[in-house]
């Protein structure tokens, strides 16, 4: 099934793409190529019916939720349309902002636009997307001339960014009331006048710069500010998830173990069979005779007892001969009702070569007990732990060749800079516990001889970006400091480094870090 994953993931569900980026499909149509994707995954043919084991829905849910990661035909679909939210704010000058403003919006903005009467149905389509973009909005400071106070989210951290007070000051309006006009900082009496706790915090680390940038709306759910349509999708996903799981507080939270198998590098088909075994999506003669399929339900092999989830998971003496051959020690009790408990407790405290054998073997079984079942074969013991060790084997021996090129690849990767250059590298730690990092500039010259370097450490740093990028722009500064007139700079952040390559001016943050220093500038 690991095949027909790919064609789902990257041939049925692009198809309606083009379409969906400029007009909302009703929930009717989204539901009928819903089902067609669905009767794919479970049957194996046209004409076959087959078993559902689940509804798309549950098959649409994050795959460490338990799902397989399909789209929500629907939530995609307006994820899409909110990207154009994002272009009209975003790009106003460009042509389609231009004919939605002078059509529907000349003296406001698209967010406060109402839908107007004969709208066309692309833009009734944009607008049922809006509440998306002014959920996830986020002012970065600038001048602070176009910041309310009080009604606009600007404030870093959890929540709805916007600012908590028990009493409002007429007198303040915009967020430049609150800085410090000569030394360019945060008025820190005025502001502990009327904030308090962590967001006063917050406000104070935001940092201000001397070149007064404007304002800048940014998507607050990534860390670039920029709007991907796959965060978009996420928030929305998460929110079902989490009213899912509101309405169901007993669910158990396996979310541990869901993790740990998609992370093995073994197969998808074996990732997938014992993804199906755990969520109980297989015709096991339990589930069998739930549909009145069949009436005997003992296992076929152990003949000790019924045959179902739990029983395939660790209960049946076959599968304990099969792991303790393969010296693979589980502990299990003999309560069913806490079977895929214990088989996660195993599962996680073995590491990843236990937990590729425990996956292997259970699919090797499967394989086994079908063909005893349907062909009438005999189950051998000897033939199944030999199939597993050899699959093993030939996993482990295709890693160790990939790891191996991969590591000389990796040789001598660090090349000093030419003549009359310096190479600054920098890096930094990142802890979300306490919202600290401590970053370190190194600086060397064309001899590979190191000619300076410096450490230091932030407080209340939002994310590991936040810290790549402030540890960058600590690296400009040292540069600056030690007068190097000609620099390159190397990180192991993809993003800022691409950022600062061709000095786009799209993300706020990175714009402060390009004019920190005079040294970024085109040769």
């Amino acid at each position: 099934m690991g095949g027909k994953e790919v064609f789902i993931k990257s041939v049925l569900q692009a198809l309606p793409v083009y379409a969906m980026q400029c007009f909302a499909l009703t929930k009717e149509i989204c539901r009928k190529l819903e089902s067609i994707m669905n009767k794919f995954w479970w049957t194996n043919s046209k004409s076959a019916k087959g078993i559902y084991w689940s509804t798309w829905d549950e098959l649409c849910k994050p795959k460490c939720d338990g799902g397989m990661g399909f789209r929500n035909l629907f939530l995609f679909n307006k994820a899409l349309l909110a990207k154009q939210v994002w272009r009209i704010l975003s790009q106003p000058n460009c042509l389609l902002a231009k004919v939605f403003k002078a059509r529907y919006f000349p003296k406001s903005d698209i967010l406060s636009a109402k839908v107007s009467s004969y709208p066309s149905f692309t833009w009734r389509s944009i607008c049922g997307a809006r509440d998306l973009i002014a959920n996830g909005l986020f002012w970065r400071i600038g001048k602070g001339t176009s910041v309310n106070i009080w009604n606009d989210p600007w404030i870093p951290g959890p929540g709805n960014n916007r600012l908590l007070v028990q009493k409002i000051i007429p007198q303040l309006t915009t967020v430049h009331q609150l800085i410090e006009p000569e030394s360019n900082t945060w008025n820190k009496e005025l502001l502990v006048s009327f904030v308090a706790g962590e967001q006063l915090t917050s406000i104070l680390a935001i940092p201000i710069h001397k070149s007064s940038l404007e304002d800048t709306m940014v998507w607050k759910h990534v860390a670039t500010g920029e709007f991907p349509v796959k965060s978009a999708y996420r928030v929305l996903i998460t929110e079902i998830s989490q009213n899912n799981v509101n309405n169901a507080p007993n669910n158990e939270n396996y979310m541990d173990f869901y993790k740990a198998l998609w992370a093995l590098q073994i197969p998808s088909k074996i990732k997938i069979h014992v993804w199906r075994l755990f969520k109980n999506f297989v015709p096991h003669f339990c589930n069998l005779a739930k549909k009145k399929l069949i009436m005997d339900v003992t296992c076929p092999l152990c003949n000790e007892g019924a045959e179902d989830t739990a029983h395939l998971l660790g209960s049946c003496s076959v599968v304990k001969q099969l792991w303790s051959a393969l010296q693979v020690e589980l502990t299990f009790d003999g309560c069913t009702s806490n079977q895929k408990t214990l088989f996660v407790n195993n599962f996680l405290a073995g590491d990843d070569i236990k937990r590729q054998i425990i996956s292997i073997s259970l699919w090797a079984f499967w394989y086994s007990r079908n063909k005893c079942v349907h062909e009438g074969a005999k189950f051998s013991l000897k033939e199944n732990l030999c199939f597993i060790r050899g699959f093993h084997q030939e996993l482990c021996l295709s890693r160790a060749s990939m790891i191996s090129f991969s590591r000389s690849r990796l040789e001598n990767f660090w090349k000093p800079p030419d003549y009359g250059f310096f190479k600054l590298n920098f890096d930094t730690s990142f802890q979300k516990e306490n919202r600290t990092s401590v970053m370190a500039v190194l600086a060397r010259d064309f001899t590979g001889e190191v000619v300076g370097g410096c450490t230091c450490s932030l407080e209340n740093v939002d994310d590991p970006f936040v810290a790549e990028a402030r540890a960058c722009e600590r690296a400009i500064q040292f540069a600056d400091a030690m007068g190097f007139q000609r620099v390159l700079l190397e990180g192991d952040s993809l993003t800022v480094i691409k950022k600062l390559k061709t000095l786009q001016k799209i993300n706020p943050f990175l714009d402060r870090l390009f004019t920190t220093s005079g040294l970024l500038r085109r040769d």
